[in-house]
């Protein structure tokens, strides 16, 4: 290839990552125009080091941006007491949560709690059982920003409106599986049963309310996951 080629075979390079730009940022700009809110989703390369160390820093800088996104308010017990989760599982851009106890009272047994979630990003596959110190948790769930897919024990949905995360697949119990948008309150149907929440491209923020949260009663259908 001689001198002249190479240079036009490089602008032609550089043109098509500009048009390639240009093209999503006038995808952002349509979304931008109709209203729908725009949350960035990074894969797993930005939340780990070249350790798999994973990096809470990270995580929360993405939950922050989409707390941006929706003007979702951020108070000095929020930043304080926020956590982030990756279960041990080492995919957090697709199994991972963001959370915050508001309350959590084992005498009276109430408990509220803001789940985040972020772009396709899922909560293991989980149940809550009886425990020593209280009744198995009960809980229901308030989409206040974006959407998610609730998913639970019950016949297969058909045809399929989402998929559990690849890394997910070979434990997961639950196969039905229903969106739900912002207003939309639903119920664990019943206590001990399997269930888990996913995040569409839009992420979510949802509020849980709840009996009393005992974490010995938590169980993960994922052997290798954990709290």
């Amino acid at each position: 290839m001689d001198r002249r080629t190479m240079l036009k075979t490089a602008a032609f390079s550089v043109g098509a990552a500009a048009m390639g730009i240009q093209s999503l940022q006038a995808a952002e700009s349509c979304k931008a125009q109709k209203g729908e809110t725009i949350v960035k989703r990074y894969e797993n390369d930005f939340y780990y080091d070249k350790n798999g160390k994973f990096l809470e820093d990270r995580a929360r800088q993405a939950f922050y941006e989409m707390f941006e996104a929706y003007h979702y308010p951020t108070y000095d017990f929020l930043d304080k007491n926020i956590w982030f989760l990756d279960f041990g599982l080492g995919d957090f851009a697709n199994v991972g949560m963001a959370g915050i106890f508001w309350l959590n009272r084992e005498d009276y047994r109430y408990f509220s709690h803001d789940i985040y979630l972020l772009p396709g990003q899922m909560i293991p596959e989980h149940k809550h059982v009886q425990t020593a110190a209280a009744p198995a948790k009960m809980e229901s769930w308030h989409v206040r920003n974006g959407s998610a897919y609730n998913w639970s024990e019950g016949e297969p949905t058909i045809p399929a409106i989402s998929a559990p995360a690849e890394s997910q697949k070979a434990t997961i119990n639950c196969r039905a599986c229903e969106l739900l948008k912002p207003g939309d309150i639903r119920h664990l149907g019943n206590v001990e049963k399997w269930h888990f929440l996913q995040a569409t491209s839009e992420g979510a923020i949802i509020t849980e309310s709840a009996t009393y949260h005992d974490g010995a009663g938590l169980c993960f259908s994922n052997p290798k996951a954990h709290a």
